[in-house]
């Protein structure tokens, strides 16, 4: 049976204004989403949704921030790079005051005059080593420096020249060196022959006992003593400035273990200056064991230089450490960066001297100083290289922040963002049926008034 009229409850408009209310709440969602773009404002409109986005968003920010550090760390190492080229440019220009110091045409007052320019690049090269920053950060005094490996004792025969005797070779290990004047090898120790850690067996002649291989040079120049054709060994300390030539001389293979004493001319089985076991035996310079080939009158006068170079222990640096570029959106995602200092201290050039000569050789400093550069250089261009590897790393990290950044930003947007077309298609639909339900409710008042018919 159908409910009659009833003036106690309308309940006709009661269901029209249910209906109502839920339209214009559902419409004022509507034009919130497409006044904001936005699918979720509120936790309340998908409150899974909302968390998913927001680590997205967070992670997005985070990988958009990398990006600016990488460029500013990408600023850094340039400023780093061209700095180290400058440093290039003045090594490059200290070796060529050495190579013209290093002829003897040039008198002790030219090589003083060379000297002059070359403690003011050496000035220069600290002066940009101390002074070399980006955003107040120093990057060339080992301020971050971070850790440093260690760098074993190495030498090189870095002058040579073949000996007029034919059919015979300096030999190393069975290794064939050709007709040479005199061959290095080794490191102390185990078949070696650098002291490369300390008082250890060995030193260097003149300088005292027990001590490491130093950075130096070794001169070995053939001479006549009138009784023998013989080799005479001198040796500059880098470091020092001090030089020491040995009072024993040395024949060529086919001598005894005793100084030279074959006639002029003759030819001498292998003969080998060893290591210096003991100073007082005068047996060598530097712990450096060379090979001697066959030696004839026609050698005289000629000469051969062996550079030697110091073993540097490892640093840690702890109160230096190295560079640390937040590279990527989460914790721990660095990339870090070891600068070294590149003052000429660590260099060592400091104590470069063109106007340095022995009394066989007036032009041993500027020798010395020609090794000591090359190594100078070989170190910086490492540097260089290291720092040229980072850039390249950084523009890789900072393209692959860029991918990232916006893949994650596309599965936030298909999250977060709001489907215009379809919003707009809601919101028609809910403001027509806000203005039906708006005059339903009108005529569901009016319609109770019927019942005044029935006292007429």
């Amino acid at each position: 049976m159908g409910q009659g009229l009833s003036i106690a409850n309308n309940l006709l408009a009661n269901n029209v204004s249910l209906n109502l209310n839920k339209n214009q709440e559902a419409l004022k969602n509507t034009v919130t989403q497409l006044s904001s773009g936005l699918r979720i404002n509120t936790a309340a409109d998908d409150p899974s949704g909302l968390a998913i986005a927001t680590n997205l968003q967070t992670q997005v920010d985070g990988f958009n921030e990398a990006v600016q550090n990488v460029q500013n760390a990408n600023n850094a190492a340039q400023v780093a790079e061209g700095a180290l080229q400058t440093t290039t440019d003045i090594l490059q220009r200290i070796r060529a005051l050495a190579v013209e110091a290093a002829s003897d045409v040039n008198s002790n007052s030219d090589r003083q005059n060379l000297q002059v320019e070359v403690t003011q690049l050496l000035l220069e090269v600290n002066r940009i080593s101390q002074n070399t920053n980006f955003n107040g950060q120093s990057l060339l005094d080992g301020t971050h420096a971070g850790f440093q490996a260690e760098q074993n004792a190495f030498l090189s025969v870095t002058a040579n020249a073949a000996l007029a005797t034919n059919g015979n070779f300096a030999q190393v290990s069975g290794v064939n060196y050709g007709f040479l004047i005199a061959s290095a090898v080794g490191v102390y120790g185990a078949g070696n022959y650098f002291n490369t850690t300390s008082g250890n067996g060995g030193g260097v002649q003149g300088i005292g006992s027990g001590q490491d291989t130093v950075d130096g040079t070794i001169q070995l120049q053939v001479i006549n003593t009138g009784v023998s054709i013989a080799v005479q060994e001198t040796f500059i300390q880098s470091a020092t400035g001090y030089v020491c030539v040995s009072s024993t001389l040395w024949g060529g293979q086919g001598a005894s273990a005793t100084p030279a004493t074959t006639a002029a001319g003759g030819t001498t089985s292998l003969r080998t200056i060893t290591a210096n076991k003991a100073l007082t035996n005068g047996s060598g310079f530097d712990n450096v064991k060379i090979v001697l080939g066959y030696l004839t009158t026609a050698d005289v006068g000629t000469t051969a230089y062996i550079k030697v170079s110091q073993n540097v222990a490892a640093l840690t640096n702890p109160g230096n450490p190295a560079f640390n570029f937040q590279s990527a959106a989460n914790e721990g995602d660095v990339i870090q960066v070891g600068i070294e200092a590149t003052n000429t201290a660590t260099l060592r050039v400091s104590n470069i001297n063109l106007a340095l000569s022995a009394s066989n050789n007036p032009s041993i400093g500027a020798e010395d100083a020609i090794g000591q550069i090359d190594n100078a250089l070989e170190r910086i261009l490492n540097q260089r290289a290291q720092l040229g590897s980072v850039i390249v790393r950084l523009n890789e990290d900072a393209s692959n922040d860029n991918v990232a950044a916006v893949n994650l930003q596309a599965s936030e947007s298909s999250i977060r963002d709001l489907n215009v077309g379809q919003a707009t298609t809601e919101f028609t639909k809910l403001q027509i049926l806000v203005q039906v339900g708006t005059s339903v409710l009108a005529q569901s008042n009016a319609n109770a008034q019927s019942v005044l018919g029935l006292f007429r």
